[in-house]
């Protein structure tokens, strides 16, 4: 049985957790759940390792982060295998095993701890996270997720689950921030080498990009390749020879570029 833990561990312990979770720009996902399961190794009374799994396709269990001294090959087992970090995933709730020489619902998994040295665990689903995800603790003795533990382990399992949303969500963000700068590269390069064929060739705005168009067309180059590649012969004072290569000068009988009449 465990001592009953007082609110001023649990209120350092939220202190703790809340600084664990906070991101930093060089963060990943692993990266910050990482973190939350080290402490676990600290905080949790009687936890000799910590683990946060997730779903993957064909519900194969995917360990994302875990830590402790005696680790398990797989924190799950094998994927086929009955357990309660499995079931924790699947149905989304919380699975206990108490003592592996008494509880009699996972056989093959009680097997598979004790042959690494572990008597007991505790698995509880990751809440608000859009993948099944869980939290799950190992003693090396019987009996020690009783209610205390259980509570401050739902604990870890609240900030884990906020913190593998926001880290996912940042990301997701820079990643699409991203893709926006290149798309605005993309326009302002593509605008400015419209800009040049209006300029040199005297043509208005929907014909130069229709000429820029047929180019890459022609070519078989992507339309901002082509466009950086004259915009790049501008500023290199060659954009009479990149229009002739291009077959977009003005005064190019066979050329898609064609001085208004």
């Amino acid at each position: 049985m465990n001592d009953q833990v007082r609110p001023e561990v649990v209120m350092t312990i939220s202190q703790e957790l809340a600084e664990v979770g906070r991101l930093v720009d060089e963060d990943d996902v692993t990266a910050t759940l990482e973190r939350y399961v080290r402490r676990a190794i600290s905080l949790l009374p009687g936890c000799d390792y910590a683990a946060i799994t997730a779903l993957a396709d064909g519900n194969d269990v995917e360990v994302v982060a875990s830590a402790g001294s005696n680790p398990l090959p797989s924190p799950a087992g094998d994927a086929e295998m009955a357990n309660p970090v499995a079931e924790s995933l699947l149905h989304r709730e919380p699975r206990r095993l108490d003592d592996i020489e008494k509880d009699e619902r996972w056989p093959a998994y009680r097997d598979f701890l004790k042959r690494h040295g572990y008597a007991s665990c505790l698995s509880l689903p990751l809440p608000a996270t859009e993948s099944a995800a869980a939290f799950t603790v190992f003693s090396t003795v019987p009996g020690q997720f009783g209610e205390d533990s259980h509570d401050l382990a739902l604990l870890f399992t609240l900030h884990a689950g906020v913190a593998f949303d926001n880290a996912t969500l940042y990301h997701d963000n820079l990643a699409l921030l991203s893709h926006v700068r290149t798309a605005l590269r993309t326009r302002t390069a593509i605008a400015q080498a419209q800009g040049l064929l209006m300029r040199f060739n005297g043509q208005s705005a929907e014909e130069a990009f229709a000429a820029l168009k047929g180019a890459s067309q022609n070519r078989n180059l992507k339309l901002r390749e082509l466009a950086a590649t004259l915009v790049k012969a501008h500023h290199e004072d060659r954009l009479d020879s990149a229009l002739a290569e291009y077959r977009l000068a003005a005064d190019d009988p066979d050329g898609s570029a064609k001085v208004p009449s």
